[in-house]
């Protein structure tokens, strides 16, 4: 199954060994994410580091690693830029408007535990409990 990853999704996967980070590592999903999702690791890199207990550099190695390890495609802002301006309407979010513009180019869904997202009708937003329920 095809998903695009949003940060939130990532970060969990970072921060707990959970069901998150075992499905980030499935490999029976293909998960996508805008690449701009790197800048927003750095943004935050301090924030996140603190919280995983890490320093910077070891938080950014980690989050390298689980990025390759779960074999997630970055979506580079060209692929997506045709449908920018659709996303900006439906997104609940300005925030998400890449999410939803990757999502409106691959055709499938966004995978997030936002609720705010689902406040649209054009792209499906699953949760993780949802994505754990289309697995079984």
């Amino acid at each position: 199954m095809k998903v695009i990853v949003d940060a939130n999704i990532l970060i969990a996967g970072l921060l707990k060994n959970g069901t998150t980070r075992k499905l980030l590592l499935q490999n029976n999903l293909e998960l996508h994410t805008p690449e701009f999702i790197l800048t927003e690791f750095l943004n935050h890199i301090q924030e996140l580091a603190k919280k995983a207990g890490m320093n910077n550099r070891l938080f950014k190695d980690y989050a390298e690693l689980l990025i390759a390890e779960s074999e997630i495609n970055l979506i580079a802002a060209d692929n997506i830029k045709t449908n920018i301006q659709i996303a900006e309407r439906i997104s609940p979010d300005p925030d998400d408007v890449q999410y939803f513009a990757a999502a409106i180019t691959l055709k499938c869904p966004i995978w997030s535990n936002d609720k705010a997202l689902k406040k649209q009708n054009t792209v499906t937003i699953l949760s993780t409990k949802d994505l754990l329920n289309l697995m079984k």
